[in-house]
């Protein structure tokens, strides 16, 4: 059925693609309880013009500028929406609408101007370049592996750890503001907190998978979960599976697919599978659920 399936090459798809469904899922998770999924969708697009700055600064596109530009970026996006409700009383979907699709339109300007010194094409921006992880190794701890594999474990390690030290405020501000500000939890502090995951998020995973992607494990997952469980900790642990199990579907499928369906198969872009297939489950599990 996989005449061309290689371990060393189409496995190390699925390990990046599961990492990036791990690490999208945990604040994913977070802003969805919040009802701030859209900020999820603007800050994936946002820490674009960062990035580029982050580039242009240092000259390394895996230097701690990158991360720091993309991290600035998102507090700036979450910022600059809040700025806008209360001081012009824009509804918060427009404000997301006009900052988002603002700094993803200078985002796209700036990386189209650091494509001119660096192989950093706009278009992997929105599809990523995830076929191509296996090519590019460097050693990490004692063997060879893709270089967005240490990276996404770093910031998957951090987030978990974060996550951890902070569980009981960042679920009840999630749910209660009121309650958590009575509690004496600083509210501002933890959302900033939860912004700069998000954008950490993005960063390591967008030029491996995209941006569409992205956005996509970041809500999607977490919305199948929700319809299963309304607690908090199984939600996440099932969205978590949900992601790593779409991410693991989206390759076989894009893999065997073509070759089964069509005379003269093409090639499939794994981000774009992977996304088509997590939205039909979503769509099937909320047909499912109207029905009971």
């Amino acid at each position: 059925m996989f005449p061309e399936w290689q371990w060393s090459y189409d496995g190390w798809i699925i390990v990046v693609t599961s990492l990036v469904a791990l690490v999208c899922a945990i604040p994913g998770s977070f802003l969805l309880v919040r009802r701030q999924a859209m900020l999820g969708d603007a800050i994936a697009h946002a820490v674009l013009p960062g990035i580029a700055i982050g580039f242009l600064i240092s000259g390394d596109l895996g230097g701690g500028w990158i991360l720091t530009g993309a991290i600035i970026a998102g507090l700036a996006t979450a910022m600059l929406t809040q700025w806008l409700r209360g001081a012009a009383g824009v509804d918060r979907g427009a404000a997301l609408g006009v900052v988002f699709s603002t700094l993803f339109a200078i985002g796209l300007l700036l990386i189209a101007r650091v494509a001119n010194s660096v192989d950093l094409d706009p278009a992997c921006v929105l599809y990523g370049q995830v076929e191509l992880v296996p090519v590019d190794l460097v050693d990490f701890a004692g063997m060879q592996v893709p270089r967005a594999v240490p990276p996404l474990l770093a910031v998957l390690v951090g987030m978990s750890l974060i996550v951890t030290i902070l569980w009981k405020e960042l679920l009840v501000s999630s749910f209660d503001v009121a309650t958590a500000e009575a509690q004496g939890i600083p509210t501002l502090i933890v959302n900033q907190i939860l912004m700069i995951l998000v954008a950490s998020a993005c960063v390591v995973a967008f030029e491996a998978v995209g941006s569409i992607l992205v956005v996509s494990l970041l809500i999607t997952p977490a919305a199948i979960a929700i319809l299963v469980t309304n607690r908090f900790l199984p939600l996440l642990v099932i969205a978590s599976a949900i992601g790593v199990c779409f991410s693991v579907l989206g390759h076989v499928v894009a893999v065997a697919g073509p070759r089964t369906l069509f005379a003269h198969p093409g090639d499939v872009s794994t981000a774009g599978m992977t996304t088509v297939l997590v939205t039909i489950a979503l769509v099937i599990a909320v047909a499912s659920r109207s029905v009971r």
